[in-house]
């Protein structure tokens, strides 16, 4: 029996009904798809040239050579270049010295991979705007389920939050654009075999499996291991918790954004803002430590804002006392004065 249009269909139905649920895209869109060579990108791709026609949208594919593996990377490069040539289109090709610019930039080499991409992706994306509106454009990433599984598990050994648990996001905003990520609900054994009946045969990063990094330890030995020992399908567990912390996540900010609304007083030039410390105090802390996160948000400091600092702000907050602050990370403060606090950058 020939399943390659059992299992084309239903792969692609999937990410059909995950980009229909989540709304990732519209149609007459103008996709930049990250397109590196492997399994995840080139299914996403195929998938995407598939709709392209009955959604009017424009694909533009955008590869990074990291020349983190000499022979290989080159390889990768005039693979998914070809790729593109045979479906009609230009793929724009960045080659970028990510180790130099770790060691330049104090970064992990994964980091500065990282930062490659992305810095492709919006020089991509900008150009593309000069001929559009930029809210018809997206930034489409191929993180597949596995992924999301890998990343929860990843979180809990460092000791995330709630919020942590929730992973990655099928659509976030990041430097004016929406990323979106329509494979989220497609496990990677589902990929390679969308690949094998369409006969795509996407390059294979060897380097995924050296368990050099954590998250590759994770996927080749904590999973296997959770999985032959504790839990079979430990990966759906992971994808359903995160399915189910990313809804409860949702409320709760929706919540903070209502109360921050209600309480906060911003005075964006001076990066200053202000709240009544009884009505702060009055708030259910899941609620409150969130309403502070906005307010130094809101001034420029969105990040490496630890528990013990959110904790030390709480003292200060909940009860009648005289002047205090608290510091926080790159020169930002919380104050406490005359039943007011006052969030500002120093």
């Amino acid at each position: 029996m020939n399943m390659l249009p059992d299992i084309t269909k239903k792969t692609e139905d999937k990410i059909r009904e995950t980009i229909k649920q989540k709304k990732l895209i519209t149609s007459g869109q103008h996709i930049v798809i990250g397109l590196s060579g492997g399994p995840d990108s080139v299914c996403l791709f195929n998938a995407l040239m598939s709709m392209k026609d009955e959604m009017k949208l424009t694909i533009h594919p955008v590869h990074v050579n990291h020349l983190f593996r000499p022979g290989a990377a080159e390889e990768d490069q005039a693979f998914v270049e070809e790729l593109c040539r045979k479906r009609g289109l230009e793929c724009k090709s960045f080659v970028v010295d990510c180790n130099k610019l770790a060691a330049d930039m104090g970064m992990t080499g994964e980091e500065a991979g990282r930062k490659a991409r992305y810095d492709a992706f919006y020089s991509v994306a900008e150009k593309i705007a000069h001929s559009c509106r930029k809210e018809d454009i997206r930034i489409a990433v191929a993180q597949n389920a596995n992924d999301q599984a890998e990343t929860v598990l990843f979180r809990l050994l460092r000791g995330t939050g709630t919020d942590g648990l929730a992973g990655i996001a099928y659509e976030r905003e990041e430097r004016g654009y929406k990323v979106i990520r329509p494979l989220l609900d497609v496990y990677r054994d589902e990929i390679e075999r969308y690949c094998d009946y369409n006969g795509l045969r996407p390059r294979i990063d060897h380097t995924n499996m050296e368990t050099i990094y954590s998250r590759n330890k994770i996927r080749n030995e904590l999973i296997p291991y959770i999985e032959k020992e504790y839990n079979g399908n430990i990966m759906g567990s992971m994808v359903r918790l995160a399915r189910i912390a990313a809804a409860d996540k949702e409320y709760m900010w929706q919540q903070a954004e209502k109360e921050y609304r209600r309480l906060a007083t911003e005075n964006i030039e001076d990066r200053v803002v202000t709240m009544e410390r009884e009505k702060l105090a009055a708030l259910h802390e899941a609620v409150r430590h969130r309403v502070m996160l906005k307010a130094f948000a809101a001034i420029g400091l969105e990040s490496d804002i630890s528990e013990e600092r959110i904790k030390a702000a709480d003292s200060i907050i909940e009860k009648k006392q005289g002047a205090k602050t608290v510091q926080f990370p790159r020169g930002y403060t919380l104050t406490v004065a005359k039943g007011v606090v006052m969030v500002k950058y120093l």
